[in-house]
């Protein structure tokens, strides 16, 4: 498939979900992006309830709304369509450099593709988020140490989970050179806030983010929490669940020496992608674009080392985790089953499972998956061959 072809759809969802919300002023979303710029301005606080204007309270750091006044102060139909641009844009370029061969990025873009128009229907920050974590990675793997860490500030500012890339910082050469441009953004982003607010107001909107984030992180979503609770009654402890994860994402550290091996790292990076979203008690359906692409950079890379298992799981997340919010399946369906089950989450629980044993056995998977990846790797593109 052409790059062209991609590049069009990506072009006509952006254009078609911008117009969608915005003749709809299906816009509760951007409104809680962009109006805390105007609290901010006017020191007010930015975490209160404003029914008149928006659903629900702003979670965001205070960094994320003085960045969101640059379309704030536009035209609701210019500042939405440069929003869901920008979140495109950094994804859709990330994805395209994750890759020496095109082939494998045109796939990757094809089964995020759902799950894009998703987030962008929704006007949400998931995309930027996955892009930079992505820039994160693909900066680290060309020693841009500097631009890995900026990478890793911004995601912080925009969801506190987008940090959790930076595991894969020890692993590179240097890692401490990134880890000190990380440091250094994230105290110039924090602070930036103080360029229209005192220090005063300073202190109480960051004691305010923190306070709810706490206080909203309670509710049980979409996550592997969730499915604990609803499919066996289990009264299970968030903190808990989220610490034996954690430690679960440690235990192939063992294999440090496997580094070297691109495809250690790529699962790795997969592993990351589904972790931040599946162990999120407060992850949402426009979310799962971040898991999906974890899913995806395992599935173009490795899907020949277990055939019958990934095209099941691709199956599984087309079908419950992209499709089943959508209107191909009856309201009734959607009520009855897949939310309260918490369905969407399960294909992505399973997928995470399967990369992580063959990370906590990767000397006995090294060979299969190094063979499962060069029978995906195209020939090299020529020189004159036609690009997006």
């Amino acid at each position: 498939m052409q790059p062209r072809f991609v590049l069009a759809l990506y072009a006509l969802m952006l254009v078609f979900a911008t117009a969608q919300q915005y003749l709809k002023y299906a816009v509760d979303n951007y409104k809680i992006f962009t109006l805390p710029f105007f609290h901010l301005l006017a020191g007010r606080d930015l975490y209160a309830d404003y029914p008149a204007l928006y659903s629900v309270p702003y979670k965001y750091s205070p960094t994320f709304a003085l960045f969101m006044g640059s379309v704030a102060v536009m035209h609701d139909s210019l500042g939405l369509f440069l929003w869901n641009a920008l979140n495109i844009v950094v994804m859709y370029t990330a994805v395209r450099r994750l890759f020496p061969e095109q082939r494998r990025s045109i796939l990757l873009l094809l089964v995020l593709a759902i799950d894009t128009l998703t987030a962008l229907q929704n006007s949400q920050s998931n995309c930027l988020l996955l892009g930079l974590m992505l820039w994160t990675y693909i900066n680290l793997e060309n020693k841009r140490q500097m631009w890995a860490g900026l990478c890793i500030a911004l995601a912080f500012f925009i969801k506190v989970y987008g940090i959790g890339i930076g595991l894969i910082f020890l692993f590179y050469p240097g890692w401490w050179r990134a880890a000190l441009w990380a440091v250094l953004f994230g105290i110039l982003l924090a602070l930036a806030p103080l360029v229209v607010a005192s220090w005063a107001e300073f202190q109480t909107m960051y004691l305010n983010w923190y306070t709810i984030v706490r206080e909203s992180a309670t509710n049980v979503q979409l996550s592997l929490m969730g499915v604990l609770e609803t499919w066996f009654g289990w009264p299970v402890s968030k903190g808990l669940v989220q610490g034996l994860g954690l430690l679960t994402l440690l235990l192939p550290l063992v294999h440090w020496r496997s580094w070297s091996d691109t495809a250690y790292r790529r699962l790795y990076v997969a592993a990351i992608l589904i972790f931040v979203v599946i162990f999120n008690q407060m992850a949402e359906s426009p979310t799962f674009v971040i898991a999906v692409a974890g899913f995806g950079l395992w599935f173009v890379c490795y899907r020949r080392a277990t055939p019958t298992l990934a095209w099941v799981l691709l199956a599984l997340v087309l079908v419950f985790t992209s499709l089943s919010p959508s209107d191909l399946f009856p309201r009734s369906i959607r009520n009855d089953f897949f939310v309260p089950y918490k369905i969407k989450a399960v294909p992505m629980i399973l997928t995470w499972a399967v990369i992580m044993a063959q990370l906590l056995l990767y000397p006995r998977w090294r060979t299969r998956l190094a063979q499962a990846e060069a029978e995906v790797t195209e020939p090299p593109v020529a020189a004159d061959a036609v690009t997006a």
